[in-house]
C-alpha cells in the first residue's frame, strides 16, 4: 500500500518493487505540503521543488481521491520549464521529453488520477515487475518518508562536475540521467 505521489522518488519506486502487486492509497486524509504533489529535481541552482496547486472540496478533511487540480497559476508551463532547463543536456532527455510534457500538460483534473498516468507510464518505460491492484482504502505505512535523503546508488547528474551528487531524487533525474538502465536501481534492490 503506497499513497499516490508526483514523479515519485527513487525511495518510492524501490518500495513499490518490494511487492509484485501493489494498490494506492486513495481513500487516505490528504496531508499539505507533502510528496503527494511535489517533487524535487537537481538544477544548476541545486534542488528545486516543484508543487502542483490543489483544491481541497471538503478542507482539511478532504480524502486525497477528492483532491483536485488548481489551475490558477500556470505551474504546468513553469515546471516543464524548470525540468527542460535541468535536463535538456542529459543523456536521455531527447528520448522522453515530448512524453513528459504530455503527461504534465494533461488535462486531468484529479490528483491522483494525474499521478497514475504518471506512475502507469514509468513502469511502462521501465518494464517493471509490478502489476496495480484497484486503489485501496486501507492505510499505509506513515513511517516511511519518500522524499528523505535515503541513500541510493550514486549515478552520473548532469550537473556533477558543478555538485555533489544528490540521493532520491524524482525518478525524472534519474530517467533522464539512466534513461531505460534506471531500472537497476529498482529491480536490484529489490532482490
Amino acid at each position: 500500500m503506497l499513497p499516490t505521489s508526483y514523479f515519485p522518488s527513487i525511495l518510492y519506486f524501490q518500495y513499490l518493487l518490494k511487492e509484485p502487486i501493489f494498490s494506492i492509497c486513495d481513500n487516505e486524509t490528504y496531508l499539505k505540503q507533502s510528496f503527494r504533489n511535489r517533487c524535487e529535481i537537481m538544477t544548476s541552482n541545486g534542488i528545486q521543488k516543484l508543487s502542483i496547486p490543489v483544491e481541497k472540496l471538503y478542507g482539511s478533511k478532504s480524502k486525497t481521491k477528492e483532491v483536485i487540480i488548481s489551475n490558477q497559476q500556470n505551474w504546468r508551463k513553469d515546471h516543464w520549464g524548470a525540468i527542460e532547463s535541468a535536463y535538456k543536456t542529459s543523456p536521455f532527455f531527447q528520448f522522453y521529453d515530448k512524453e513528459v510534457k504530455d503527461l504534465i500538460f494533461s488535462n486531468t483534473a484529479s490528483l491522483i488520477s494525474f499521478n497514475q498516468q504518471i506512475l502507469v507510464q514509468l513502469i511502462t518505460w521501465w518494464d517493471l515487475p509490478v502489476k496495480q491492484k484497484n486503489n485501496d482504502s486501507s492505510i499505509y505505512d506513515k513511517q516511511i518518508d519518500f522524499l528523505s535523503r535515503a541513500p541510493v546508488t550514486p549515478y552520473i547528474q548532469v550537473f556533477e562536475e558543478k555538485l555533489p551528487f544528490v540521493s532520491n531524487l524524482s525518478v525524472l533525474d534519474l530517467l533522464f540521467c539512466e534513461g531505460p538502465m534506471g531500472r537497476k536501481w529498482f529491480v536490484d534492490y529489490s532482490k
